[in-house]
């Protein structure tokens, strides 16, 4: 009895056995069936890619009249060909990869280019090929002029997401490169050549009333998005400004000709632009040597906003018509123009900046650094191939185009805020702007020598 009792449960134990391994043959053969359906549609489906046809930037550009290619890239055609040369000469031809040099290693025979080559070939197979130097920098003045990632990646065959990539990559390796053009900062007053020379463009300008200005100074609110905790910021509500939306007070130098000199982009939106300045590198140095620049004549001009110092001459408030003071602020104005041209040029050539910046604050910072250094790109190639005033007025015109376009767009989008007037800061009756505090004797003595400046430039108009 007991014998089979133990029969009859182990061939139940067989069965159940063989149960479950027919249940794993049905799932493996499951699994197996779902993989080849799975690989099938793989198969069909690389069967009808289309691999990326990149087209030729020479091509490309061809198509263009030299009108389309101003409003495209923000500059002629001969412009955009120097500034690839230029940084070309800087990066090297390998990593700048012109199209003249991916087209040469293609039919190069030389024993070191065969990898190159082959590389390049796996590319063009796969990715559609490597992207050129030239439709990089394309690709990053287009959008610094404005346009959509979106709208280029379709155009140049990028990948959407890849567009920024490159936009990030070309504007901190290439543009913000010294080699190609450098902003020599505060190393630029104590080059005393270089101070002559923009003293003698003011000089000339202003009939030779005003023959120590080195340099217009004023400040620029740049559009940004809420800046967050991840940037570090502690008090986003810092960078709110008096215009009504986030912004980056951008403190600014320019000579005659437009040309940034000096350049602070950190500054905090909500900061008054004499905060701003006394708290940059360039205001500490002249503070310790401005008796340096009293015994040579210089001195810098600026609005009513800043502080009347020995290096610093600001207008007359509250003057009569037909007054001497009058006439004193009309030179001065004349000649202080000249940093409010370079803000609207630069605002209107980058259309990128007419929408709040929405990167991080460093890409930020770097975003508007190439916009300054751009601009001063193309001051110096005007002034080094004499581009005449026609070419510039049909720059304006081109960009304008577009400017009064994007204000239509947006005349319906809802503001936050209102547009406001300077801030008005209680001055003491030396003229300095109270930002709390009592004034230091450096103070009264820049401010005393600074109002004797400006009396006897007064009286040289007179």
């Amino acid at each position: 009895m007991l014998k089979s009792i133990l029969a009859l449960n182990f061939l139940d134990q067989i069965v159940h056995l063989k149960d479950l391994e027919d249940a794993a043959l049905s799932a493996a053969l499951l699994t197996y069936m779902e993989k080849q359906k799975v690989s099938a549609m793989r198969k069909s489906s690389a069967s009808r890619r289309r691999f990326r046809q990149r087209k030729s930037w020479n091509a490309f550009q061809a198509n263009l009249t030299d009108r389309q290619f101003r409003r495209y890239f923000r500059m002629s055609r001969e412009c955009f060909a120097y500034l690839c040369n230029m940084i070309e000469s800087n990066v090297g031809e390998e990593v700048f990869k012109s199209e003249e040099y991916l087209n040469a290693l293609r039919t190069s025979n030389k024993d070191e280019d065969k990898v190159k080559a082959q590389t390049m070939n796996a590319h063009d197979q796969s990715t559609g090929g490597f992207i050129s130097g030239e439709v990089k920098l394309a690709i990053t003045l287009r959008l610094l002029a404005g346009d959509s990632y979106l709208d280029l990646s379709l155009l140049y065959e990028t990948g959407p997401s890849y567009a920024y990539d490159i936009f990030h990559d070309v504007v901190e390796n290439w543009i913000l490169d010294d080699r190609l053009i450098k902003i020599n900062g505060i190393k630029y007053v104590s080059d005393e050549d270089r101070l002559e020379k923009v003293a003698l463009h003011f000089a000339r300008h202003s009939k030779g009333l005003l023959s120590g200005c080195i340099g217009a100074i004023d400040g620029w609110i740049v559009k940004i998005k809420k800046p967050t905790l991840r940037d570090g910021i502690t008090n986003p509500g810092s960078f709110f400004s008096r215009k009504g939306y986030f912004g980056l007070n951008v403190v600014a130098i320019v000579d005659k000709q437009k040309r940034v000199l000096y350049r602070v982009i950190r500054s905090r939106g909500a900061e008054h632009d004499s905060t701003a300045f006394k708290n940059s590198s360039l205001y500490k140095w002249l503070t310790s040597n401005w008796r340096w620049l009293k015994d040579r004549g210089f001195y810098f001009i600026g609005d009513s906003a800043y502080s009347l110092k020995s290096f610093l001459v600001t207008p007359f408030d509250g003057v009569m018509h037909g007054t001497p003071e009058d006439d004193f602020n009309f030179f001065h104005s004349s000649s202080r123009i000249s940093v409010e041209c370079a803000f609207g040029e630069i605002d209107l050539r980058w259309g990128i900046l007419w929408r709040p910046l929405g990167f991080n604050m460093k890409h930020n910072i770097n975003t508007i650094d190439a916009c300054l250094r751009l601009h001063n790109f193309i001051v110096d190639y005007r002034e080094k191939h004499g581009v005449t005033s026609t070419n510039t007025a049909m720059d304006r015109d081109v960009f304008d185009e577009d400017c009064r376009r994007f204000m239509a767009s947006q005349a319906n989008v809802g503001r936050v805020g209102v547009d406001g007037g300077e801030l008005e800061l209680r001055r003491d009756p030396n003229g300095m702007v109270s930002v709390g505090g009592r004034p230091t004797n450096l103070d009264l003595e820049t401010t005393r020598e600074g109002k004797s400046l400006r009396q006897k430039i007064r009286d040289h108009v007179q």
